[in-house]
């Protein structure tokens, strides 16, 4: 679209245009295959039964769904929360990587950084461990003072920014 043609647009119309475009580059292109509909009514945390491993097909909120922070999957059900509303696919077995992750099988490449001395927190699912592999500031990282993780994800503080393995 030309920038002639949104300039006589009013504000309004103009981030109803831009809204309408972010939910629909959140769509993946996924063939015919069967959908959950999970949806966050209120902000309010709904769970839905799910069988494998979920990947987002269709985003149906203007709240963008984030995997891990208003959406992600434990023990057969998927959950929704803060205005997440969206269709959900099993994950077919090597279909490869999913959008936004650099994965391979030697884990998941991360960078976590803390700026101004204050804590970051770097949401991933972590399975197993992390690994510290090449620090990116002049402050020494240490785990369990500057940096650590938890199965949500891992933090920084103080300075510390590096690249981690995620397993």
């Amino acid at each position: 679209m030309s920038l002639r043609l949104l300039l006589p647009l009013g504000g309004s119309a103009l981030a109803l245009l831009l809204a309408a475009t972010t939910v629909s580059a959140q769509d993946y292109d996924i063939e015919s295959s069967p959908r959950t509909t999970c949806e966050s009514h209120f902000n309010k945390t709904q769970q839905c039964p799910f069988e494998g491993r979920a990947r987002l097909a269709r985003q149906l909120s203007v709240t963008r769904c984030v995997e891990d922070d208003n959406w992600g999957q434990r023990r057969g059900m998927l959950w929704v929360t803060d205005g997440c509303r969206a269709e959900f696919v099993a994950e077919e077995r090597g279909r490869g990587r999913w959008p936004g992750r650099d994965r391979d099988r030697d884990g998941e490449h991360l960078v976590c950084e803390s700026y101004e001395n204050k804590e970051k927190q770097c949401r991933i699912r972590v399975r197993h461990d992390v690994r510290l592999v090449k620090q990116k500031s002049v402050t020494t990282c240490t785990e369990d003072r500057n940096w650590g993780w938890d199965r949500r994800g891992v933090w920084v503080s103080d300075g510390c920014r590096a690249e981690f393995r995620v397993y």
